[in-house]
């Protein structure tokens, strides 16, 4: 029933062109026939995809990347994340071990996944995929060359009270934690 519901809001592409080719990301501009017959155009970015870690250690704590987001111009507090634009067919678990030694230097025995949210499904096509991870041991931190990062810890409880008042805005942090305690694996 939910599908049939559904069909009448589905938008058909009629054409597609790349108008911008970044390094990392293509911005498409698509001609669209709207369920009402109309047409019109809608551009949007298209992205590899990315993991995201809520990395958790045997005390408790969340490894957390500290670093500088050049579209907001803030340096932000965030749970580690990546593209998945490194290796030629990398699967979302690959990624996020990668991740996570390259920006905090740490390897995890246990990789859970938490499932996929759309960051902004109005603006671009990202799937970004959640992990929790466990098990965790030191290792060295491999980051790119155009990364700088500052790795911290933080325990559970002060992350959600952070991300409840916040003091971090991390949308993946959010995510993350909530779908971890509603499947009761923190």
């Amino acid at each position: 029933m939910e599908q049939l519901q559904n069909l009448d809001l589905v938008e058909k592409c009629l054409d597609r062109k790349v108008i911008y080719q970044g390094m990392s990301y293509q911005l498409w501009l698509d001609q669209l026939l709207l369920p009402n017959g109309v047409q019109t155009m809608r551009e949007h970015l298209h992205h590899p995809g990315g993991v995201a870690i809520l990395a958790v250690d045997e005390h408790g704590r969340c490894a957390m990347v500290r670093q500088y987001r050049h579209p907001i111009e803030q340096v932000t507090l965030e749970i580690p994340a990546g593209k998945l634009d490194k290796l030629p067919n990398e699967t979302p678990v690959h990624a996020a071990h990668r991740e996570l030694r390259e920006e905090t230097g740490y390897v995890a025995q246990h990789m859970i996944p938490l499932g996929q949210v759309y960051p902004s499904p109005g603006l671009l096509d990202e799937v970004l995929h959640l992990f929790l991870a466990h098990g965790l041991q030191k290792a060295a931190q491999e980051l790119d060359e155009d990364e700088f990062i500052h790795v911290e810890w933080m325990n559970v409880a002060q992350l959600e009270s952070q991300l409840a008042d916040g003091t971090v805005n991390d949308v993946k942090a959010l995510c993350a934690i909530f779908r971890a305690k509603m499947r009761k694996l923190l």
